[in-house]
């Protein structure tokens, strides 16, 4: 886990609580000059750092834009709280570069150097609460352990769903691990495999809108008309203009 430039002596004086709370709120005088790009990021880091990991159902497909506010938050997987609020104030600090924290105003103005926040990749805190030899392929994937995929993975377990209802391909591209996701299909897993709901892998990357699986999938000859229990195939849970864009083509021929 990397870490911040935060010292022992600047948590006692100015916790990162405090620090996320100022930018939450000064976001809230700035986030009308924001795309819809940075605001979906926000939102799903925001959601992340105050409610932990995305816990509830998908909205409805009709309702594009909860669901692609839903998508921002679900793609942090189980990234901590604390993480993601590190990557909050970056990514503050970056989209309005004149901000900056009460308290690191005040180590500006006395050492004449700023407070940095630096990036935290995603963690994954249920497989890292893991032994090693506790872990299998589908924590693999999950952490974007390609090493240990590379040795563990077998005919068997390409068959299997986990104990939330997904296959190695629906964590992949979950995970929008799209190199994880090609050697997967390029080692035999089937393109078209379905979770216990039913949705394949082209599913999760439309509704999500991870272009490049998408990408990915169509080329190994993912089935766009297959259908959920719900009756939907990837086309209806489209998260986007541009997925639908994509799927549309394929979904006509």
């Amino acid at each position: 886990m990397a870490s911040s430039d935060f010292s022992d002596s600047d948590m006692d004086t100015d916790p990162l609580d405090e620090v996320f709370s100022e930018a939450a709120e000064h976001l809230q005088k700035i986030h009308n000059t924001l795309d819809a790009t940075n605001l979906l990021e926000i939102y799903g880091l925001y959601k992340q750092a105050t409610c932990g990991r995305c816990n509830t159902p998908k909205p409805g497909v009709f309702n594009i834009q909860s669901r692609s506010k839903w998508c921002a938050w679900n793609d942090l997987g189980d990234m901590s709280a604390t993480d993601a609020k590190l990557q909050y104030i970056e990514k503050v600090k970056k989209i309005d570069i004149n901000w900056l924290p009460k308290h690191q105003i005040a180590d500006k103005q006395k050492s004449g150097s700023g407070w940095v926040v630096h990036s935290i990749p995603q963690r994954n805190e249920e497989t890292d609460k893991k032994e090693e030899h506790e872990k299998n392929v589908f924590d693999y994937i999950k952490e974007g352990n390609f090493n240990e995929l590379q040795k563990n993975l077998t005919l068997e377990v390409m068959e299997l769903l986990d104990e939330h209802g997904m296959g190695l391909i629906h964590w992949a591209t979950d995970r929008n691990s799209v190199e994880i996701l090609k050697y997967l299909i390029e080692n035999g897993v089937d393109v078209n495999f379905r979770d216990s709901e039913q949705q394949t892998a082209l599913h999760y990357a439309a509704s999500c809108g991870h272009m490049e699986c998408i990408r990915v999938l169509l080329e190994a000859n993912a089935d766009p008309f297959i259908k959920d229990v719900d009756g939907q195939s990837s086309l209806d849970v489209a998260d986007n203009k541009d997925v639908y864009e994509l799927l549309k083509p394929v979904a006509s021929t």
